[in-house]
């Protein structure tokens, strides 16, 4: 089961920064944890769009990081979540783990975390819809590399998710796992062929078998004028072919097919983010709800 069984608790939030068209805080709340028995917390970082004036409800969109966590590796998140305020956007991403992809962590493993995350994700979604300021019928999501492969099944599970961008992403985690050339998959690989003797095609197997949050399991539940995707056609990170395989099994949606790789795309960060956004906001004016017909949001 994907979607939460409880609440969220109160929504808390902490004021970091910002400039004159974004704020920046670190928020937080709690959600009751079945398998516990006990409550756990959930933190990440609120970009709330100072672009408009006056009260309007605003667009939310739920920025999804890359493969590691912390430090660094929140750049990217970062960069996307102040371009959505420049646009009229609030967006929000949550901290995770260092290393998703633990050698420590079978599909079974990675299974039970990528339900969490889906799950607090729908929680903050919850949380943030109880802002005034956040129109809670007009909702997105961004993910690249790993992040596009887990928002699939956020997606599929949320409703909310309107209109929605997948960057640099596939259709088979197993099969991705066997062929990528990622320097944390291929110790992930080289550390369970070493304590189990797990070649990569086993590895494939087992994570076709028992990672049902696999998007091959779910993407087709997906409409296609619901996504937006970007591949790149050099990519030996998330191979090609299974960006084009995640389209396909999508029904086709629009995408941008880049002559670049999965890294070299990223120096393309700013026309991507700028053309993702875009169609962001074309879709979400599409929408036709009424905050919308009053004030168009400003680039």
């Amino acid at each position: 089961m994907l979607r939460p069984a409880y609440p969220p608790g109160p929504l808390t939030l902490e004021s970091l920064d910002g400039t004159s068209s974004w704020q920046r805080s670190r928020f937080g709340f709690q959600v009751y944890c079945d398998q516990a028995g006990d409550f756990r917390g959930i933190s990440g970082e609120y970009y709330r769009s100072l672009r408009s004036k006056g009260a309007i409800a605003r667009p939310l969109i739920a920025v999804s990081p890359i493969l590691g966590g912390e430090g660094e590796d929140y750049l990217v998140a970062r960069f996307i979540a102040r371009e959505c305020c420049r646009w009229g956007f609030s967006a929000y991403f949550l901290y995770q783990e260092r290393s998703i992809l633990s050698p420590s962590r079978d599909a079974l493993g990675l299974e039970a975390r990528m339900r969490r995350v889906v799950r607090d994700n729908i929680s903050a979604l919850d949380a943030f819809s109880t802002l005034d300021e956040i129109d809670s019928e007009r909702m997105g999501s961004f993910g690249v590399s790993l992040g596009a492969i887990r928002n699939v099944a956020f997606i599929a599970a949320e409703p909310r998710l309107k209109v929605n961008v997948l960057c640099l992403g596939g259709l088979d985690l197993g099969a991705i796992i066997k062929e990528s050339r990622e320097k944390m998959v291929l110790r992930y690989r080289s550390i369970r062929k070493e304590r189990e003797g797990m070649s990569p095609g086993e590895l494939e197997l087992e994570f076709q078998q028992y990672f049902f949050s696999n998007p091959e399991r779910l993407a087709a539940s997906i409409s296609p004028g619901e996504v937006l995707l970007f591949l790149a056609v050099y990519d030996e990170v998330v191979p090609y072919t299974e960006g084009l395989d995640l389209r396909r099994m999508l029904g086709g949606p629009e995408a941008y097919l880049l002559p670049l790789g999965h890294y070299t795309a990223f120096a393309s960060a700013p026309w991507i983010t700028s053309t993702a956004l875009e169609w962001v906001s074309t879709g979400l004016h599409k929408l036709g709800h009424p905050a919308a017909a009053r004030k168009k949001w400003p680039k």
